[in-house]
């Protein structure tokens, strides 16, 4: 079983069939076919539904298939590495709504209080059927539209709590699904990146969250929530209030003449980091820092500045020296055939102790060149939903320098399915260690006497845009903006980077790997360029607004 035994998920799956059906030149028309292919659980289901494509339904029937035609292998085409684009988003005005809710239309109101009978009036005098669901219920019904009145007032975000209930209204085949909340410096719900998810992945349902005004009341929000039933513009997040209905759109954004040339003829980043206040004497601690694009800029400052690093991340401490059974081999392939060889079976333990192999050895790497770069380097194991072990480490790390000047925040996983097949505890560990572990951070180094500067929260594009497959990533990333727009002050800047994918570099942690650059490569995806990355956040740390505390850098025109 590619799931059960290889954790070879749906998402993974469906670049397989992608690159199968490249590779074995499967006739035109086929690609409708490819959801079959990413839905087989075996290999030897693959291998059924491939006969089937190659040979047709007739020789398909027959009990030896045929082999596979031969195909001239087509041209590798090259991954375009480019300097990211720096983008904000902005607000635009949507057009007014001037149709109305369909007559008899059925809408289920989840929850609410004293709000769900206000829009269930509202939505009565437009025509529509509304049926109240308490909080807390699944709904035992299907219905035309869906409307989730609970996050409005939540002291915390709904998520992940309310996951089983989104894939519950899901699962009933709605064509419209409604949530709605406040603008306010409240809780960091993540909506935003889960709504666009949910878009991306049911093309055949109008999701959208609906975003208030903070002082709404009920009669207020009812209306904006029946007007929105009524458009016809597929927004996953619309903002109301003052008559209007406004969403947001990436704007291309530069940080002005200063930055252009800040840098100098080096363009080396010495100049930013200076502006930054990074200078020798300077503390950084990097969360999730001692791999992938963390451990890159790590190695960016620690060259421009030569500044003390501070890392933490759930990796255990590696020894000094690696099992003689694994240090010959140099990559995922030996590195399994060494465990074969060892006597172990288990393809997932086998997957498992090679990946585990590969952290430790980028953590010593990652250790050891920046101590050859110049700067003084410590790293803890700590796991960043442990509340009480983070705040001591951060208060390790200001007594032994008496400083802390800046944390980069990258700590999350990754475990990518579709809403229909995500199990509710993954959800909840995609998120929670992402928000969690960040919210973890921000307030230990808040309560210091001294405290950082500057505090950047890794986020994803996909948070921004959302993803088929990630809407608990998306969700998540998503969060961090109102994380780090609530710690920022008038003396210290919270900023969320939305990073696009990055091409693969000597360390491949955090970073799409070689396969994964030729299949971004073959849909016109461009990546960004490992050197350039780490300059062009430094470059945002030295000459962005303080007042912004989100941005998108990105190689590819999403």
């Amino acid at each position: 079983d590619l799931e059960a035994d290889l954790s070879v998920d749906s998402i993974k799956r469906a670049e397989i069939a992608g690159e199968l059906a490249v590779r074995l030149g499967l006739p035109a028309g086929s690609g409708t076919d490819i959801d079959g292919l990413s839905a087989a659980r075996t290999a030897a289901g693959i291998t059924g539904l491939l006969v089937d494509l190659l040979a047709g339904p007739a020789e398909s029937a027959a009990a030896a298939p045929a082999p596979a035609p031969s195909v001239e292998p087509s041209t590798t085409v090259e991954a375009e590495i480019l300097a990211p684009q720096r983008l904000e988003f902005s607000e635009f005005e949507l057009p007014e709504v001037t149709g109305s809710v369909e007559g008899g239309s059925t809408v289920l109101l989840l929850g609410g209080g004293e709000l769900a009978p206000v829009v269930a009036e509202r939505l009565r005098a437009a025509g529509a059927l509304p049926t109240l669901v308490p909080a807390g219920e699944l709904p035992e019904t299907t219905a035309d539209a869906v409307i989730h009145l609970d996050a409005l007032d939540t002291a915390d975000s709904p998520l992940p709590e309310a996951f089983p209930l989104y894939q519950s209204v899901l699962a009933g085949a709605p064509r419209r699904l409604l949530a709605v909340e406040r603008r306010t410096e409240g809780a960091a719900s993540g909506l935003r990146g889960f709504f666009r998810s949910v878009a991306r992945e049911y093309p055949d349902l109008v999701a959208t969250l609906v975003e208030v005004a903070a002082d709404a009341g009920p009669e207020e929000v009812a209306a904006a929530l029946v007007t929105e039933l009524a458009a016809t513009d597929r927004e996953p997040v619309v903002l109301t209030g003052a008559g209007t209905r406004r969403a947001l759109r990436l704007i291309p954004t530069d940080l002005g003449a200063l930055a252009a040339t800040g840098a100098g003829p080096a363009g080396d980043g010495v100049a930013e980091a200076e502006a930054a206040g990074l200078d020798r004497d300077a503390v950084v601690l990097l969360v999730g820092g001692a791999r992938g694009i963390t451990a890159r800029f790590a190695r960016t400052i620690a060259s421009v500045s030569r500044c003390r690093i501070e890392l933490m991340g759930r990796t255990p401490v590696p020894p000094g020296t690696e099992d003689p059974v694994t240090a010959g081999a140099t990559d995922r392939d030996a590195l399994r055939a060494a465990f074969l060889r060892s006597g172990m079976t288990s393809p997932a333990e086998v997957e498992r102790r090679v990946s585990a192999v590969l952290a430790a050895r980028e953590v010593r790497d990652t250790v050891e060149g920046l101590r050859a770069l110049g700067s003084q380097v410590r790293y803890h194991c700590v796991d960043v939903l442990d509340t009480e072990a983070v705040r001591a480490t951060v208060k390790d790390i200001h007594a032994e320098h008496g400083r802390l000047d800046g944390v980069v925040y990258a700590a999350g996983v990754i475990e990518d399915k579709l809403i229909a097949e995500k199990p509710v505890e993954s959800f909840r560990r995609v998120f929670t260690t992402k928000v969690g572990g960040a919210r973890a951070v921000l307030d230990a180094v808040g309560t210091l006497p001294t405290g950082p500067r500057f505090a950047v929260l890794f986020g994803s594009i996909a948070g921004a845009l959302g993803n088929r497959g990630q809407s608990d990533y998306a969700a998540a990333n998503d969060a961090l903006e109102e994380l780090g727009r609530r710690w920022s002050t008038s003396e210290r800047r919270g900023l969320t980077v939305h990073w696009g994918p990055w091409a693969a570099a000597e360390t491949n942690g955090g970073m799409v790997t070689p396969e994964l650059m030729r299949s971004y490569a073959a849909r016109g995806i461009k990546l960004i360029d490992p050197e350039e990355g780490p300059l062009s956040l430094l470059r945002e740390l030295a000459w962005g607004a303080p007042e912004v505390h989100a941005t998108v850098y990105t190689a590819s025109g999403w």
